[in-house]
């Protein structure tokens, strides 16, 4: 995102937050007009819920504050997940936050709605989908899986999803600066195509030059083995279980009724973030 935005002639300053979690209003430079809040700490295993509280509830609203008592925007960047694991969630969708990463993330949200939001218009809130590209290395091990001919998948085709490229998303931060398209409001953010985890996992291969099989296992299967305790993969876990089985995948037309689109196609994405993983020595 520093890239990005910098290329697009912005002033860009990294701010790193301090060990003890710190922000102060010294802390942001003068002249600052926008705030762009892409932290927080994801629920993985063995996570504190105070570290997850400390990230996705108080930071936020630290940096509410500071924004409200100069007039800054923020951006804030949050997660799908508060709507759960559905088909086409809007952004009116109720919340169903389905982990603890998800239910700090909603918190985050109402905390910066109700205490914000009532007092200064100046917030955006974007829900990136299903992030992948240069840079993340979150999705790196389902290349990788892919990269080894097979992919081991949970029904026919797996999941629904909405991979979005992360040069949009750093596009829908741009256009969530004051004055421009998504300058106010909720916004879900995502790529131009809907496809199956399947269909997301041959188009990799594809793009590797080698063909894919995969290999459909009833849902009950990856059941007994999460309860197969020190027997359990190290990989599996009901959270992926539930990410790769059920569609899950967010509607962007509010955020294109207001004039913003994704522009980077499925099969350029993954050429790109192929090519990154290449330069990194990852795959």
């Amino acid at each position: 995102m520093f890239t990005y935005l910098s290329r697009k002639d912005f002033s860009v300053e990294r701010h790193v937050r301090s060990i003890d979690g710190d922000i102060t209003e010294t802390s942001i430079p003068e002249k600052t007009n926008a705030i762009v809040n892409c932290a927080g700490r994801l629920g993985l295993p063995g996570t504190d819920p105070n570290q997850l509280t400390q990230s996705n509830v108080i930071l936020p609203m630290l940096l509410a504050d500071i924004c409200r008592a100069r007039q800054i925007h923020l951006i804030h960047l949050s997660t799908p997940g508060i709507a759960g694991l559905h088909a086409d969630v809007t952004e009116d969708s109720p919340p169903d936050p389905w982990g603890d990463y998800e239910r700090s993330k909603y918190q985050g949200e109402e905390a910066l709605r109700k205490h914000y939001i009532s007092k200064s218009g100046q917030l955006t809130i974007l829900r990136p989908d299903f992030v992948y590209g240069p840079g993340d290395r979150h999705k790196l091990p389902f290349f990788q899986q892919v990269g080894k001919g097979w992919l081991p998948l949970i029904g026919l085709k797996g999941g629904r999803i909405r991979p979005t490229f992360v040069s949009d998303v750093c596009s829908a931060i741009e256009n969530s600066m004051p004055g421009k398209r998504l300058n106010t409001g909720l916004f879900n953010i995502g790529g131009p195509e809907v496809v199956s985890i399947r269909m997301f996992g041959t188009l990799i291969a594809q793009k590797m030059g080698r063909k894919l099989k995969t290999i459909p296992l009833p849902r009950f299967l990856y059941a007994l083995a999460l309860r197969s305790g020190p027997f359990k993969p190290k990989s599996l876990s009901y959270s992926r279980l539930r990410l790769f089985c059920e569609d899950h995948y967010v509607s962007i037309n509010k955020a294109a009724e207001a004039g913003f689109e994704p522009s980077t196609l499925l099969s350029d994405g993954i050429q790109k973030t192929l090519e990154w993983y290449r330069f990194e020595k990852l795959l």
